[in-house]
């Protein structure tokens, strides 16, 4: 490849400004580069959901287009001959297969426009499958360059049957970027030769917040795969030896209502599901401890920016990046994958003694550094240079 300077960054995702830890990760990496002197634009393939818009606050230089005109409609496949004798599902299809047309036609016009002197940073494998449809070629040296992204671990894509999506769209991308050394590994064996690894980078989330107060928290989406049945049922063992504690899930989605029926349903005292929050900082830093009892993730941003605050996490086994972001027993808790009474245990020891806590939060606020952008975007400064070569 010919020496090349990128002068424009696309940080390219499902959605701009989407409530989550991807959307988190979007926007902070497009300061970082904005304020490494880039040219750079975010762009969304569709607009949020009802009800997962987050407005983040970036510098007004960056850029930022939708290629979708609207939101794409919920159940839209045609998998089954039900759904193909439903007029109503048919007309979703429909929709949804016009507004894939309008995102490539979109993306046809923008690609030779941004040219060789830009990088695309696709952090979604539904992107990078909307490239490929409007003609992108890696071996076209008037296209701009890719580095792909996957923000699950190599076990989810397997598990949700997201790997062979993975390896067809990004086998001929300039690097393979995951989230964990094992991830690395993972995606290597399963069949992809450009791939390397490189932890979120995450700024200290700002806050008003003077007090902790005596308060389990989650931050994340009230869906199937984060499993927050188990967080309450966890709660539920606990609530009662500490009295002066409560629980709090912060988030939306469709499992709010089964959410509220099994708190209703049990009687368990204490626990709230909060919605959504703008104000993630401050949710943060007036709670003592977050809690992730999700079945599957890549490296959860919402565990450094806990740590950042002096808020330790106790996390289900759910990735290989869980190890990457906690030393189990110094600055938060590993537990085994669905371990109810597990989960309930490590919370209990950590509401129960107050030295303990206090360790471990000076311990995660000082081992979460590592994690701030000015440790991580080296790593990416590197990565470019090698491309520009």
């Amino acid at each position: 490849m010919s020496e090349r300077r990128f002068k424009k960054i696309v940080v390219m995702g499902n959605e701009v400004d989407r409530l989550g830890g991807i959307g988190r990760f979007m926007n902070q990496v497009a300061i970082e580069f904005f304020d490494r002197g880039y040219e750079v634009e975010m762009v969304g393939i569709a607009p949020p959901p009802d009800g997962h818009f987050q407005p983040m606050q970036r510098p007004a230089g960056i850029a930022q287009q939708l290629l979708m005109s609207s939101q794409i409609p919920e159940e839209w496949t045609l998998r089954t001959r039900a759904h193909h004798w439903n007029p109503a599902r048919r007309r979703r299809y429909a929709k949804r297969m016009s507004l894939r047309a309008e995102a490539v036609a979109k993306l046809k016009v923008l690609l030779p426009q941004w040219g060789p002197d830009t990088l695309i940073l696709c952090t979604q494998v539904y992107g990078m499958e909307h490239l490929l449809e409007a003609g992108y070629d890696s071996n076209d040296p008037q296209l701009p360059r890719v580095i792909g992204q996957y923000h699950g671990s190599a076990r989810e894509a397997r598990h949700v049957g997201d790997m062979r999506r993975v390896l067809r769209a990004y086998t001929d991308v300039e690097r393979f970027i995951c989230l964990s050394p094992v991830d690395a590994e993972e995606f290597r064996r399963a069949g992809l030769n450009n791939v390397g690894w490189i932890a979120n980078p995450v700024a200290v989330p700002e806050h008003g917040a003077e007090t902790q107060r005596k308060v389990f928290m989650s931050l994340g989406r009230y869906d199937p795969i984060k499993s927050l049945d188990l967080f309450i049922r966890a709660w539920a063992q606990i609530a009662d030896q500490l009295p002066q504690w409560s629980a709090e899930l912060y988030g939306e989605g469709a499992e709010r209502e089964t959410l509220q029926k099994l708190i209703d349903e049990q009687g368990i005292p204490r626990v709230s599901l909060m919605g959504k929050t703008d104000k993630v900082g401050h949710v943060l830093a007036s709670t003592s401890v977050h809690v992730l009892s999700s079945q599957n993730e890549g490296l959860p941003i919402a565990i450094v920016e806990a740590g950042l605050l002096g808020v330790p996490t106790v996390s289900f086994d759910c990735a290989p990046g869980i190890s990457v972001l906690v030393e189990d027993g110094v600055d938060g808790y590993i537990v085994d994958q669905n371990d109810v009474s597990g989960l309930a245990q490590r919370m209990l020891e950590l509401g129960r003694d107050e030295q303990l806590l206090s360790q471990m939060s000076g311990a995660v606020a000082s081992s979460s550094r590592r994690f701030l952008p000015e440790n991580i975007m080296s790593e990416w400064d590197a990565e470019i240079a090698e491309l520009s070569l």
